[in-house]
């Protein structure tokens, strides 16, 4: 497999935020998000995932985590189990992108 160049595969939108999935596999998956100032992505959990890894590639905003709010930039990284409601939220004046890798439960469960 190729190396994924994260910043080439960002894609955006005026009206409304873009998720772009990177890989779907059998240990997990990977997306990117891109936000324009001001975008938001609605309070979550991933009920599959049993862990969640947010990674700040560029631009800076605001990720909800659960009750809390945090600030989240670039550089910055956040593991949350995943029944953990997130929301991400650009709010600074540049684009903001994630990167968002899941770890899912049916692949780490053991088949007897």
């Amino acid at each position: 497999m190729d190396p994924i160049h994260l910043l080439e595969k960002a894609e955006f939108s005026k009206e409304n935020f873009v998720p772009k999935q990177l890989h779907i596999g059998e240990a997990g998956a990977a997306v990117l998000l891109c936000f324009e100032p001001g975008q938001t992505m609605p309070l979550h959990p991933h009920p599959g995932a049993l862990e969640v890894i947010l990674c700040g590639l560029e631009g800076e905003g605001t990720l909800a985590i659960g009750e809390e709010e945090k600030p989240f930039k670039k550089g910055d990284l956040i593991f949350c189990k995943g029944e953990t409601p997130i929301g991400p939220r650009s709010s600074g004046q540049e684009r903001l992108i994630i990167l968002v890798i899941l770890i899912l439960k049916k692949l780490v469960s053991k088949e007897d």
